[in-house]
């Protein structure tokens, strides 16, 4: 998870692609909740990955725009099977504020809002500054629009 946030995605990666065969079934809660954070992290990397394709084409073609797609959408397949495996509240919402940023780039407004009020309320400022950063990784023309949304959402909460 350092790595992650030292934005070295290539040496996370084969971290995470390490523990997961060792955790992946684990009967043990505290066990789990390091299998949540690694398919948090892999689906991370994959969504970091979909968003550095997409920087590569300032005006992106077809193939290009569903290559992008298809790394966002392989991205919240992780983190769906994240929060499968996880109840805990607390690991949870990192996982769901992820979950959150791949649905505004699919277009789903409504259920991202639902998530990051949620994180919000939860997690307050901090939350909310997480999120901000996620947005300035790998930056994309799309994270704009994402940015407004979660502004939106902070500003109702806050008032």
């Amino acid at each position: 998870m350092s790595l992650i946030g030292a934005s070295d995605f290539d040496g996370s990666l084969g971290i995470l692609a390490g523990i997961q065969p060792a955790v992946r079934f684990a009967a043990d809660p505290a066990t789990r909740v390091q299998w949540t954070r690694a398919l948090n992290g892999l689906g991370f990397i994959e969504f970091m990955d979909a968003k550095e394709l997409r920087g590569t084409a300032p005006d992106p073609d077809n193939e290009t725009r569903r290559q992008f797609l298809r790394g966002v959408k392989k991205a919240q397949a992780r983190f769906e099977q994240a929060l499968a495996v996880q109840a805990d509240p607390a690991y949870r919402r990192f996982v769901e504020g992820n979950k959150a940023h791949c649905l505004a780039f699919l277009d789903r407004v409504d259920n991202p809002r639902s998530l990051w009020a949620a994180l919000f309320r939860a997690g307050g400022r901090a939350a909310y500054n997480g999120q901000i950063k996620d947005t300035q990784f790998h930056a994309v023309p799309e994270d704009r629009a994402v940015r407004r949304l979660i502004d939106d959402v902070w500003s109702e909460l806050s008032g």
